[in-house]
């Protein structure tokens, strides 16, 4: 029985995001081929699975879309949405993911001025990429006021908040969202993210059982609950968790991060010292990558705050976006008691929000 609920329930959620999708794109971007719009829905799809390799997929979704209508816009803002996430979080070089997302967003606006979505782009790359947080601020609070059901620009102004330290706001807003979209699986996420984020342990946990009970193998919420768990005491618990998130990447060198701070966290130095080197394995298997921040992770946990932080400043180097929310990560809590903290600050031009 509770299997045909979550599956009614999770059917009506993805009516529900194509319906969005279909109000914005036939009211705003008219397109009469329905072969593009028909890959522009699947890109949809794939985009709200909140992976990489789903967001590679949605890519490529979108662009065919693309070839096929040059002047949809719409296609063109997600397809940056899902280019943001890979440079964001890694995947791609920033350098090269961040530039196409300017050029996207800046295609989707030149054709439609009016799009949320095309705004929500431009300003993750003010956010991920460039640091320019008026910008990002601006951009974001253009695409609410364009279309306030637009809970992907709710997600990064969460994001914006949480980085300029105004926790409270970070919630606020994707309570928000999640009244605009109770059913939406990134929505419920990034709702458990700023209740984590901002100390609220308990309601994370309780947002992320609620979203596992629809998506019971959802690795990025199931990667959450093992955090919480950690955060709450019980690390063994927490490993048993995120082996089973490894378990879901299958991939030998990937999802380790997560796991290695864990061992760290129970002493078992042996291990977690292992996940170092397979993620290290990784980044030399696959160059495009930028692995600086799970590696920072781990050495913190090891209690390595110089290797913890020469990646952190790598981060930096590289510009890995994501690192001006990850020094504010509960994992990092002790890290404000440090000089070389403030100079991370300084660097992301987050001096004044200290």
């Amino acid at each position: 029985m509770q299997d045909e609920i979550s599956s009614i329930i999770t059917n009506k959620c993805r009516e529900n995001l194509t319906a969005r999708a279909q109000e914005e794109t036939l009211i705003k971007v008219p397109t009469q081929n329905l072969e593009a719009y028909t890959f522009f829905l699947k890109g949809l799809h794939f985009h709200n699975k909140i992976t990489p390799n789903d967001a590679k997929k949605a890519i490529e979704y979108f662009e065919k879309a693309i070839r096929l209508e040059p002047d949809y816009a719409h296609a063109y803002a997600m397809a940056a949405a899902d280019y943001a996430f890979l440079g964001a979080t890694g995947q791609m070089q920033p350098g090269e993911a961040f530039e196409i997302v300017h050029k996207y967003s800046d295609k989707s606006l030149q054709l439609d001025s009016s799009l949320s979505a095309g705004y929500a782009a431009k300003g993750s790359a003010y956010l991920f990429y460039d640091w320019k947080w008026k910008q990002a601020y601006d951009a974001l609070l253009k695409a609410i006021a364009l279309n306030p059901a637009t809970t992907g620009a709710h997600q990064l102004l969460s994001f914006y908040y949480m980085i300029t330290g105004r926790k409270k706001d970070a919630v606020d807003i994707m309570e928000k969202a999640a009244q605009t979209d109770p059913l939406s699986p990134i929505v419920n996420q990034y709702l458990a993210e700023a209740y984590f984020n901002a100390g609220r342990t308990d309601d994370a946990l309780k947002q992320i059982e609620s979203l596992l009970d629809m998506y019971p193998q959802m690795r990025i919420a199931l990667q959450l609950k093992g955090w919480c768990t950690g955060v709450k005491g019980d690390w063994k618990k927490a490993v048993e968790i995120f082996e089973v998130v490894h378990r879901l990447v299958k991939h030998p060198l990937k999802g380790l991060t997560p796991l290695g701070c864990a061992y760290a966290q129970l002493g078992e130095t042996e291990k977690a010292t292992a996940c170092i080197h397979k993620i290290e394995q990784w980044q030399v298997e696959e160059p495009a990558v930028v692995l600086d921040a799970d590696l920072a992770m781990i050495w913190w946990s090891l209690g390595e705050k110089d290797k913890a932080f020469h990646h952190l400043f790598q981060c930096v180097e590289k510009r890995m976006g994501p690192v001006a929310m990850l020094i504010n990560h509960p994992m990092f809590k002790e890290m404000a008691d440090d000089p070389r903290y403030f100079l991370l600050k300084e660097k992301l031009n987050l001096v004044e929000y200290t």
